[in-house]
């Protein structure tokens, strides 16, 4: 192939020979004939030497799964294992085109002699979740007057999986360290009455107690058997409903109501294993994309973090379909946190509601209102700016009918924006932890 410099070289030859004819100098004509055939001559004399056979790539990364906002080392080594020396070779190790090249570069130039190698690094900086591709390296030999070069991709794509971003537990662990956890979030735990190992207090014996809880000696004194209450702490299960339809991923790049109810989900499940809650996960739109069941294993948040990782703005919201799938795999009583825009049709949704409701469940709904996360009105002209106020206006009102007629089911809705997204997700936690719901 002909690089910039070879065109350059043709459009001179080419404008020599058209001012030679013009003015009928031979010397015009005959310089421009020269740098014709030459360049035409030594095609194909370099095709005939670019062989690439001998080079051979090797990309090594430091790891392939980061959280969002993380470093990551990618050291490339080039290899020559033929005969023959490479006079110029350009090593380009592609990455993806949203990701921040933070230190070196990531291509070389360079001779390579036979038999030996040259390696080059570089450190790039995820900027969102999801599954990228680093490469292909492709290697380019030009010939030493820089007129043809020969290129090809050696080395096949890497790929990575970004989690989403960690900053927000890193920010509640903070807090905690510096004892504000307990008065900013809450941290109760839900206690019963049973046989636990915190004394609670004294009541009467009934017939079918066991006699090994009977308190003997304040028996003696009261005149009457007593036994012995403890407390017993008890843990909950929560699902979160993550919705990805189109609607969600309207927003601020970066800060759509999709990657905020992500960011909650992420919170929600690092808060319940922390307190030995079950928290499982199902991802949603017109289908179940991924389902996390509730647990406590080592690898748990991971599995929710690779869940919520490939999740895309796309489809509609299929409630009753997610409802009846995660029904069908949970079997203990659960809260059911919904982190949707509720901007589907309410049949679906109350129907679905209605299925849970019936088999037992708890719900409420955390919904990010869709205006709240576009582009401040300030920012609109008169006619936007009108335009905007009333389909607000719409959907608050549209939104406010499907709030009472979930009310009817005992189903709180909050509405969100992103101030107050992820202190919603706390509060909804630490309310059902007090309040013992979905026990197990």
């Amino acid at each position: 192939m002909i690089t910039q410099r070879g065109f350059i070289v043709v459009f001179a030859g080419v404008l020599l020979l058209t001012s030679g004819f013009s003015f009928v100098n031979f010397y015009f004509i005959l310089m421009g004939v020269y740098l014709l055939i030459g360049l035409v001559v030594t095609l194909p004399l370099f095709a005939l030497t670019a062989n690439l056979a001998g080079i051979e790539v090797d990309r090594q990364i430091d790891k392939v799964k980061v959280f969002s906002g993380d470093f990551l080392r990618v050291r490339v080594s080039i290899k020559n294992i033929s005969r023959r020396h490479f006079d110029f070779i350009e090593v380009h190790d592609l990455y993806p085109e949203t990701w921040i090249l933070a230190i070196g570069e990531n291509f070389i130039a360079s001779r390579i002699e036979p038999a030996s190698s040259i390696t080059f690094s570089y450190i790039l900086q995820a900027r969102m979740r999801g599954r990228y591709f680093i490469g292909p390296t492709e290697v380019i030999m030009r010939d030493r007057l820089g007129l043809h070069y020969y290129s090809r991709t050696l080395k096949a794509h890497t790929e990575v999986l970004v989690y989403p971003t960690w900053k927000d537990v890193r920010r509640m662990e903070a807090l905690g360290k510096q004892r504000q956890l307990g008065l900013m979030f809450g941290a109760h735990r839900t206690k019963t009455v049973g046989m636990g190992s915190d004394f609670v207090g004294f009541r009467d014996y009934t017939p079918g107690d066991e006699f090994r809880l009977i308190d003997w000696k304040t028996s003696a004194k009261r005149g009457d058997m007593v036994i012995k209450q403890f407390e017993m702490e008890k843990n909950i299960q929560v699902i979160c409903m993550v919705d990805t339809s189109g609607s969600m991923g309207n927003g601020y790049p970066e800060n759509t109501k999709l990657e905020y109810a992500i960011r909650a989900a992420v919170l929600l499940t690092h808060m319940g294993l922390e307190r030995k809650d079950l928290i499982g996960t199902c991802v949603f739109s017109d289908i179940v994309h991924s389902y996390v069941p509730p647990g406590v294993t080592p690898n748990h948040m991971y599995s929710v973090l690779e869940a919520l990782a490939g999740a895309e703005p796309r489809g509609w919201s299929d409630y009753e379909t997610a409802i009846e799938y995660v029904v069908k795999q949970t079997k203990k009583r659960s809260l059911i946190i919904w982190l949707t825009d509720l901007e589907e049709s309410p049949a679906p949704l109350l129907n679905a509601m209605k299925a849970l409701v019936a088999n037992g469940h708890k719900a409420m709904v955390i919904s990010p209102f869709g205006p709240w996360f576009e582009a401040p009105v300030g920012q609109f002209g008169p006619v936007e700016k009108v335009l905007s106020e009333a389909v607000s206006e719409e959907l608050w009102e549209r939104r406010n009918k499907i709030a009472q007629a979930l009310a009817r089911f005992s189903i709180e809705v909050i509405n969100v924006g992103p101030e107050d997204f992820l202190p919603t997700i706390i509060k909804t936690y630490e309310h059902a932890k007090q309040k013992g719901v979905a026990m197990f």
